[in-house]
């Protein structure tokens, strides 16, 4: 009798668990937006430098480029924006969760801090897709729209693009929580995630040593397909996006398990 009345008891509490955590992680995903819905440097951060680097590479294209705005040359440079803008709102949101005092009683609810993490990637990830049409208006005012546009490798491209981003910067979510605040912590990120995204040139274009470390970013994946390869380069881009956000959570889970066992000061 007690071993059925533990497995009766057992699935309600699951339950309520599962929907504390899932709970936790749409109250996350809120906040983010809520916070940086109307913020005047995410916007510029989103907009500015990608169409920066749009007319740079326009400019300098040789002659048997298009003219107009293609939809890999739309993509790509909207997803500067994605990356300028996942890195700000991400390091911001933690700092502000650090700076709230409300980082010890998300570790004490039922998920822990990674729905929390997860939540603040997500409303990032979705923050950040306002590069996509925005930056899609400023080059189709500058240059035009390519006759052969793809607009649906365009949308689900820059869509899936965005989610690859916040999926992979998600990994600094865990050193802004785990370590001091210091102003270099993102030195050199910026460049060192784009030049293995292949967002300006194709994969096939990058030194060979690079090439070979862009095949474990799911962007590089991204823009192949966006340049027209088969849809296995989407199906591995959504995988490496999974394998992303599962070390995140591992890392956030890691992080956990020093704190509770070493009383790491989280909020310093």
């Amino acid at each position: 009798m007690t071993t059925v009345r533990t497995g009766r008891t057992a699935v309600p509490r699951r339950q309520g668990a599962w929907q504390g955590t899932g709970a936790t992680f749409a109250r996350a995903v809120v906040d983010q937006l809520r916070m940086h819905a109307t913020s005047p440097m995410a916007i510029f951060s989103t907009l500015a430098m990608p169409c920066v680097f749009a007319f740079v590479v326009h400019a300098n294209a040789t002659d048997g480029f298009s003219r107009r705005t293609t939809g890999d040359m739309a993509v790509g440079s909207a997803g500067i924006g994605m990356l300028d803008s996942v890195i700000v709102l991400l390091l911001f949101s933690l700092l502000g969760e650090k700076q709230w005092k409300t980082l010890y009683a998300a570790l004490g609810s039922p998920g822990g801090l990674v729905p929390v993490v997860l939540g603040r990637l997500t409303g990032t990830a979705l923050q950040s897709v306002t590069a996509l049409p925005g930056t899609l208006i400023v080059l189709g005012l500058l240059f035009g729209i390519d006759d052969g546009f793809d607009w649906v490798r365009w949308l689900v491209g820059g869509v899936m693009l965005s989610f690859a981003t916040a999926s992979v910067i998600g990994l600094l979510g865990f050193a802004v929580l785990r370590f001091p605040f210091s102003a270099g912590m993102t030195n050199g990120l910026t460049g060192l995630v784009m030049a293995l995204s292949a967002l300006i040139v194709p994969q096939s274009a990058l030194p060979a040593p690079v090439q070979k470390l862009a095949m474990i970013m799911p962007q590089a994946h991204v823009m192949s397909w966006i340049r027209g390869a088969g849809p296995e380069q989407l199906l591995e881009a959504v995988a490496l996006t999974g394998f992303f956000c599962a070390l995140v959570v591992l890392a956030v889970q890691r992080l956990e398990t020093t704190v509770r066992r070493n009383a790491l000061p989280l909020e310093a």
